[in-house]
């Protein structure tokens, strides 16, 4: 007997775009409960016959859908029902007011960035200064874009001014890039544990995102030319120096293979490193591979403050004039207030000191962390982040809703994970939101005693916590 499908509305009556109307009647039914998170949808084809209507309109269904973050696709596995009433982001604070035992924000050692007050008095000084005000050019006036330049030197990169763009922040440089190189309905390949403000921000544009596998030296190349032979894949997104969540560098031998991958599949690179700047050693990039097909983020958020909202892409003049136009469509353009803060930073010499009381900094805190929790935490030099592994039958979501309730804030894997891809027990551990040293060891070592009180608990008991 033919088996029912998930999902079949009624479309006796319907008005307007089909599409349209289809796409309501599925928000709805989420809404009212009769489409569970976690559903299976119908494959297009089927539901176009069973509705009488054609493949096209179906395929225009489930993409406003995905766009409207009412359905999530999965390369070669289907369309499911999204989670609903999620947070809008596991990455920002949800108030002013931080736990003192904050392990989740990846904020940079914000306590040591400049002195904002003694900035805005000696530009306060400068001839002119009121030009920031103004209207600017739509890539940013030539001595922003020149910081910009001086801080993509950070990334071992040399960057023609003529190739760079003003943007606000590196998240709204990602949703300038795929909106701007990709099509509705392309295919970006990243690794299966990613960043996720592109995890959430690429269906919302349109851009179907597709998980690699990775090895100690980083994305699997392989995987990635075998997902290229079977399916019309447009790009790829990689942070070659520091990988989020675990803060692995992938090595100059994968950038290679990658490279040739890209460079036979016709990608487009897009390559997000916003750690860079405080690195004392960043690898080469992607851009010293296939400079024609790269496309790279910078920002001065980590180093300098993120309230900065300055960022900067360097990237093909292939692609100049279609970036150019998404930036006038989401913003006419980024605010020249920030940029020339990093300017007056960028002259002063203080973002090579900042760069290096972080430095100092973070060696202080992963010496803490190794010291308290020795194997069990992976981490890497200069790193704002550890990777805190679990034992393997601990669910990360759990231990993040646990330690919570304990007053310690952590971010699940679960948050970085891409699609159905598996979710490893581990959690990143943010290492610089907690101004106080004192104060970021105690969270550290309360963490501790928490993680080895699980480990202690049999299987059971923790499986039963699923469904307390």
């Amino acid at each position: 007997m033919k088996q029912p499908l998930s999902w079949q509305p009624d479309i006796t009556g319907l008005v307007g775009p089909l599409y349209i109307a289809l796409s309501d009647i599925m928000a709805r039914d989420i809404a009212d409960g009769r489409l569970a998170e976690g559903t299976r949808l119908p494959p297009q084809r089927a539901l176009a016959w069973a509705l009488g209507v054609t493949h096209g309109t179906i395929t225009r269904v489930y993409e406003r859908a995905e766009k409207m973050g009412l359905v999530k696709g999965e390369i070669g596995r289907g369309t499911f029902v999204a989670p609903q009433n999620r947070p809008t982001s596991p990455l920002m604070p949800e108030d002013e007011v931080l736990s003192e035992l904050d392990l989740a924000h990846n904020f940079p050692l914000s306590h040591l960035d400049p002195d904002l007050g003694a900035a805005f008095e000696a530009l306060s000084r400068q001839t002119g200064i009121g030009r920031v005000l103004n209207y600017t050019p739509i890539e940013g006036l030539v001595r922003h874009r020149e910081a910009g330049r001086d801080l993509f030197s950070y990334y071992n990169i040399d960057a023609p001014v003529d190739r760079i763009l003003l943007t606000s922040g590196a998240q709204h440089a990602l949703q300038v890039l795929l909106q701007g190189i990709f099509k509705d309905g392309d295919i970006l390949a990243l690794e299966a544990l990613s960043y996720p403000g592109l995890i959430n921000a690429a269906p919302r544009l349109g851009v179907r995102l597709a998980p690699i596998g990775a090895d100690a030296e980083g994305m699997s190349a392989d995987q990635l030319d075998a997902l290229c032979k079977r399916r019309p894949v447009a790009g790829l997104f990689i942070g070659p120096n520091v990988h989020n969540p675990s803060g692995r560098p992938t090595s100059s031998r994968r950038l290679d293979e990658l490279a040739d991958c890209a460079r036979r599949h016709d990608l487009w690179v897009i390559e997000d490193d916003p750690y860079c700047p405080v690195l004392s050693a960043p690898n080469q990039s992607m851009w010293h591979r296939v400079p024609e097909r790269t496309c790279i983020v910078a920002s001065a958020s980590k180093i300098l403050g993120g309230g900065l909202r300055t960022g900067f892409i360097c990237a093909p003049q292939s692609v100049r004039s279609s970036l150019l136009r998404v930036i006038t469509d989401i913003s006419s353009m980024s605010s020249p207030i920030g940029a020339e803060l990093v300017r007056h930073w960028i002259d002063s010499g203080e973002i090579e000191k900042n760069r290096l009381r972080k430095q100092a900094a973070l060696a202080e805190r992963h010496a803490i962390a190794k010291a308290i929790f020795a194997d069990n935490i992976e981490l890497y030099p200069d790193r704002f982040s550890g990777w805190l592994h679990l034992r393997e039958d601990q669910n990360p979501a759990v231990f993040e809703l646990e330690a919570g309730r304990r007053g310690m804030s952590v971010l699940g894997a679960h948050h970085f994970v891409v699609g159905s891809s598996p979710v490893p027990s581990a959690v990143r551990l943010a290492l610089g939101a907690i101004p106080s040293l004192v104060q970021y060891e105690k969270a550290l070592r309360l963490l501790d005693d928490f993680r080895q009180e699980r480990e202690a608990m049999p299987h059971a008991a923790l499986s039963a916590e699923l469904y307390a």
